[in-house]
């Protein structure tokens, strides 16, 4: 009878578990609880239910902002999985306090290209890893002064994004022609969306496409360098604000393609300065 009550409750204990994430979003969940969303390097991305977190009072709203990275203790349940503790590891306070709003837009759109292209729980090392550099590079580098910094900073982070779909299977064609396959010459190419990659000068005379631009051979450099330099690089790297303009926009028409729903962020975008 007392080995059975032992093995009960080891069972019980056992029901529990810890992860460290990055908090994605949140969402209201009945009159006092909220949902929260989180990306985890073992786990991938799950949710869990916070009770009572929907009150101002509640003592754990201070732990659990959007992009805070934490320490998480978390009990399973037949529905949700409720919080039992949580610590904060990390809250990327410079990015978070960037007076001129250029950080909160970048937590929102992180966060909402994270949640659209994170699917299930699948162990996410070097995605997750990724995530953390970028983090650590615009919690040193938003307060710094700099020429163009809402663009530069939208394109590190869409250095980000194109490093992700790349590690999801989603890499686009930069090296060579969708259509004949040759090396791209840096010449006069586009851009196919619907195709996913690039179509050189030759071969764009003879295709019917609809759903592209045209694009310069310094983006088609950038795009290459993206795949293979570390997010660091792209610092002191000599780009123009004409380019950077023009690598952003191919990297969100192809997030949108991906996603296939638009970035309700960009409205946040409009509003910094």
């Amino acid at each position: 009878m007392t080995r059975g009550v032992f093995a009960q409750r080891t069972f019980t204990m056992s029901k529990t578990y810890t992860t460290q994430g990055i908090i994605l979003r949140r969402r209201d969940y009945h009159e006092n609880d909220r949902l929260f969303y989180i990306y985890t390097k073992e786990l991938g991305k799950i949710e869990f239910l916070a009770k009572g977190t929907k009150k101002i009072t509640s003592k754990l709203n201070s732990s659990l902002e959007p992009f805070y990275l934490v320490n998480l203790m978390i009990a399973k349940g037949k529905i949700f999985d409720k919080l039992a503790n949580v610590n904060v590891v990390k809250s990327y306070e410079n990015i978070r306090s960037d007076k001129d709003l250029v950080g909160f837009f970048l937590i929102n759109y992180l966060g909402e290209i994270l949640d659209n292209l994170i699917v299930g729980q699948t162990p996410q090392n070097k995605k997750y890893d990724l995530l953390l550099e970028l983090l650590d590079i615009l919690n040193d580098e938003i307060g710094r002064s700099r020429e163009n910094k809402k663009e530069f900073f939208l394109m590190l982070a869409n250095i980000y994004a194109l490093k992700v779909l790349n590690l999801l299977g989603y890499r686009p064609e930069i090296q060579r022609c969708l259509v004949c396959h040759k090396a791209i010459l840096l010449t006069k190419n586009i851009f196919d969306f619907s195709r996913g990659g690039v179509i050189c000068e030759d071969c764009k005379k003879v295709c019917l496409i609809e759903d592209y631009i045209k694009v310069s051979d310094r983006v088609i450099k950038i795009l290459q360098l993206a795949e293979t330099k570390d997010l660091k690089n792209f610092l002191d790297m000599k780009i123009g604000p004409a380019e950077i303009d023009e690598f952003n926009k191919v990297i969100q028409r192809l997030l949108l393609v991906n996603m296939e729903k638009p970035l309700k962020s960009q409205e946040f975008y409009k509003i910094a300065p």
